[in-house]
């Protein structure tokens, strides 16, 4: 639980300095993404942390990145439905030692990932919150040990006790500049799955969720 809280701590804090930063700034409700465009279509790629989130004691964050596109309809100048369609790399790593033998060992997986929800736009100021569904395409174990390095990527018999299919929460803060006809949009989000993905006969013992923290920039035109 202190790793969520640490995660929302960091999200509340990036969204008082962006809506700081939305105070101070000239940008109308005119943007790209707003005032008189009902429609907006973008596409962006995200770099940030992946991490293993319950039973799984040893897990630490990893290096992970993604891609994708949205699109907001709006409702008002300042709400609009928003879906996308992306890819985005999720796990874990741990680390440790083992009769003096140091091993290191990194769970990779890529998900294809369908968010649908709502935006809010205030003066360039982007809030989204949305329900994500998450199918993993791609699995792979890399184990390091003593100086060898073994990769295995899954197949067949590995899903047998993952669950492939999963879902949850996924929160975006962005804040969007006007560059001409387009808007660059930096910002951030944090993803959570609801269901363990172990599925095997130790699942209720041993229990572990999907969390992602990933900062993001996307190029965001207006219709």
């Amino acid at each position: 639980m202190s790793k969520i809280s640490i995660v929302g701590l960091a999200l509340v804090t990036v969204l008082i300095g962006s809506n700081a930063s939305a105070q101070d700034a000239t940008v109308s409700t005119d943007d790209v993404s707003s005032g008189g465009n009902k429609m907006a279509i973008g596409g962006y790629f995200t770099l940030g942390m992946a991490h293993e989130v319950g039973d799984y004691d040893d897990a630490k964050f990893r290096f992970a990145g993604g891609g994708g596109a949205y699109f907001d309809f709006y409702l008002t100048p300042l709400l609009a439905l928003e879906a996308g369609l992306g890819f985005v790399g999720k796990g874990s790593r741990d680390e440790g030692t083992i009769d003096t033998i140091d091993y290191k060992n990194k769970l990779k997986l890529t998900y294809l990932t369908i968010p649908l929800g709502v935006s809010l736009n205030i003066k360039g100021l982007q809030i989204g919150a949305a329900w994500e569904i998450a199918f993993a395409l791609t699995g792979k174990d890399i184990e390091e040990s003593g100086g060898n390095k073994q990769i295995e990527k899954w197949d067949g018999d590995d899903w047998d006790n993952f669950r492939r299919f999963n879902m949850g929460p996924r929160i975006r803060v962005g804040y969007a500049i006007p560059v001409g006809p387009i808007a660059i949009v930096p910002g951030v989000y944090w993803s959570l799955h609801v269901l363990n993905e172990n599925t095997g006969d130790n699942s209720d013992d041993n229990a572990y969720r999907a969390m992602n923290i990933m900062f993001l920039v996307a190029v965001e035109f207006g219709l």
